[in-house]
């Protein structure tokens, strides 16, 4: 090739990676802007219009201050514990199930294995609101439903379906995690480890384990953000909880403070369908907070290259 083609593929080369960079920029920029120009919600101001405002729910400081103060109100503070509670148990839930089915997916032949990758990328995909109304379906209509009733229990508009909506989506982004990770884990140093008289669960804790740990906790960070970030879902399988009367919880839901909450993905939509922008604003605020600190988490700890 010539050297009039080379600079010229090199031009198209740096103008490609220009371009890039311009739009990233343009993309960062615009995003800043957004939150800098709304950054003065998060404090205190009197409402516009109270009177107006008391036909919707605006109980304690959200109704008084809205979006300012909003650290200062118990609901708020009770909707955090939730979703922290809630996406914690999603979590180690996924992890029980997800990381041992991973390792069986990364290392046998196990038959129906490439149907079950389709499954999982297909819950990855799908609209959360869809697994929620499936989940209705599937537990209102079905023999789940007789079952429930014979053990005396009911999950939709409960506090451990949320915990069940969180898990679909959330087992399924960690299983593609941690298998990846294991996939990245050659089989021939188990095989080594047994030949010198490890058993196979030796083998994996001492050896297999420690070589995928980036990619395991990228996964378990992955499964509770997804968790926390749960909205569609929750809403259609769970509605919603702030306004039913506190005794109808139990007393563990009492003693951990999430009675009368909702997820703060939930709570976001809620107060913006009252009337409270700004608080929803504030708590949007905070959720792209906790997803920030979870993303730099994974990329400080080396999981990225398992997640995406």
């Amino acid at each position: 090739m010539s050297g009039n083609g080379l600079l010229t593929k090199r031009r198209q080369a740096d103008l490609l990676v220009a371009a890039f960079y311009a739009v990233t920029v343009l993309l960062l920029i615009g995003s800043c802007w957004l939150f800098v120009s709304n950054v003065d919600q998060l404090f205190a101001k009197p409402p516009g219009n109270a009177a107006g405002m008391e036909k919707w729910k605006v109980a304690g400081p959200s109704g008084a201050e809205f979006g300012g103060g909003f650290w200062r109100d118990p609901p708020f503070w009770r909707s955090v514990n939730l979703t922290f509670v809630t996406a914690t148990a999603t979590m180690l839930i996924a992890a029980l199930i997800g990381i041992p089915a991973a390792y069986a997916l990364s290392r046998y032949r196990i038959p129906g294995r490439a149907g079950v990758d389709v499954l999982l990328s297909s819950i990855i995909v799908l609209p959360s609101s869809s697994i929620g109304l499936c989940l209705i379906i599937m537990l209102q209509q079905s023999p789940l439903f007789r079952l429930q009733e014979a053990l005396g229990v009911r999950l939709v508009y409960t506090l451990p379906g949320i915990v069940i909506v969180q898990l679909v989506l959330s087992l399924a982004m960690g299983m593609s995690a941690w298998k990846a990770a294991f996939d990245r884990v050659n089989p021939r140093f188990e095989h080594v480890a047994r030949s010198l008289g490890s058993s196979a669960w030796r083998a994996f804790r001492t050896v297999t384990l420690p070589a995928a740990k980036p990619g395991i906790i990228a996964g378990l960070i992955v499964a509770w953000v997804r968790a926390a970030a749960e909205f569609g879902g929750i809403l259609l399988f769970c509605g919603t909880f702030a306004e039913r009367p506190a005794g109808s919880f139990s007393a563990l839901s009492r003693l951990l403070h999430v009675q009368q909450a909702d997820p703060l993905s939930v709570n976001m939509w809620a107060q913006i369908e009252y009337g409270n922008v700004e608080y929803g604003f504030a708590i949007a605020f905070t959720l792209v907070l906790i997803s920030a600190i979870s993303v730099y988490t994974i990329h400080k700890l080396g999981g990225r290259t398992f997640v995406w």
